[in-house]
């Protein structure tokens, strides 16, 4: 189900592209410049000291220059695309783990709600039998009728919730389908034991865990390292590139001349220092920490709050297995039969079946929180156990 989420999911082009532009960028920050062709024709006309014209001709000048940028420059460059890459395939794997973490949450949904539907259903049918049954027997007073009419009330609220029970399902099943990159209403079928999942580690190990993989400190860290990289980068924006090559002169008025030689040209930094776009540098690496910071501080609240919850709803968990709920099943179906029988009032059939109907939905609800907080945790922490078994191979 996780490796049809992932490999059929069309919200990965967007992450795929980015990536892609990324390495493309890291391509072009690779390149040498291209080489400059300078071109000059004119005509030329010399003249004495009195004015009068003693010759004219044509003059050509042909330079083929390559520019040299200055040391560090392309590695300062290239070190930044490689950052920028970095974050888009951080970025690619965190969507993926979510995408993996709602597929999980979606089936959980799932199974959880075919099973309250289930349990609805299946005391919608016992009670069904039971009116046809007292239809058929021999009026006996008042009182049998009468258990007949409550019976056929309580029917409303059963059917109810097997209606809410089997649209939450069905809504499960759609999200998953298109999750997956399926039919919206292709036919799906899943089963898994109702067993809470279980977190071994400690706090201090998750939270050990949250600060080195989680995918948003993760990419917070390659964000710092990228604007260290660009401030150094504007430190030597300033320093000059060298443009050499070699030139040709033609000159031709009466007599002809030509001068072949080697031309080198650089700016001059004298309006241009370059101090701007240091300062612009320096507080973007200062805004980098602080986003860390903030970062850092989100994760810490999210996974204790995350933690807080999965071991309060395990506890009760344990203390009310969902196991119990075949015992409860039990109980509606030995008071439907002892009703029958005519050993409990109506009453008492009514309450098994609603109380068993009701700690079913309690204690699946339970079981999905439980899932949930389970499927953050692993989030938040960047746990690819979650998905690493299904990972889909990165595109080119």
């Amino acid at each position: 189900m996780v490796r049809d989420a992932l490999e059929g999911n069309p919200d990965l082009l967007a992450a795929f592209a980015e990536l892609a532009a990324a390495r493309g960028e890291r391509r072009a920050a690779s390149q040498w410049k291209n080489p400059e062709i300078s071109v000059e024709y004119g005509k030329k006309r010399v003249r004495d000291g009195s004015g009068e014209l003693v010759g004219k001709g044509e003059a050509q000048n042909y330079l083929l220059a390559q520019t040299f940028e200055f040391p560090g420059k392309a590695s300062l460059r290239k070190a930044i695309a490689e950052r920028n890459i970095e974050i888009a395939r951080l970025a690619l794997e965190q969507l993926r783990l979510e995408i993996a973490a709602r597929a999980r949450r979606l089936g959980v949904e799932w199974i959880a709600a075919e099973q309250e539907a289930r349990a609805a259903r299946e005391v919608a049918d016992r009670s069904v039998t039971l009116i046809a049954m007292l239809a058929r027997r021999a009026p006996a007073g008042v009182q049998p009728l009468l258990d007949q009419r409550i019976i056929e009330a309580s029917m409303v609220e059963i059917e109810t919730r097997a209606r809410e029970a089997e649209e939450r399902r069905d809504n499960a099943a759609i999200a998953l389908n298109i999750l997956r990159g399926k039919p919206a209403r292709a036919p799906l079928r899943l089963s898994a034991p109702l067993a809470p999942p279980s977190v071994a580690a400690s706090w201090e190990s998750l939270w050990g865990a949250a600060r080195e993989a989680n995918f948003a400190l993760r990419s917070r860290r390659v964000e710092k390292e990228r604007a260290q990289r660009a401030l150094a980068q504007a430190r030597l924006e300033s320093a000059p590139d060298l443009a050499i090559g070699p030139f040709f002169n033609q000159e031709s008025s009466g007599d002809r001349e030509k001068t072949v030689g080697v031309a080198a040209a650089l700016p001059l930094p004298l309006w241009d220092s370059g101090r701007g776009k240091t300062d612009a540098a320096r507080a973007r690496i200062a805004q980098a920490d602080a986003a860390r910071d903030q970062t850092l501080r989100e994760v810490e609240q999210e996974l204790a709050q995350a933690h807080a919850s999965f071991l309060a709803i395990r506890k009760q968990l344990e203390r009310y297995p969902v196991d119990d709920l075949s015992r409860l099943r039990e109980g509606a179906e030995l008071a439907d039969r002892q009703y029958r029988l005519g050993a409990v009032p109506v009453q008492t059939y009514l309450d098994m079946q609603d109380r068993y109907l009701a700690a079913t939905a309690e204690t699946l609800r339970t079981w999905v929180e439980a899932h949930e907080r389970f499927v953050e945790i692993q989030v938040i922490t960047g746990d690819g156990a979650l998905w690493s078994a299904s990972k889909t191979e990165e595109r080119p």
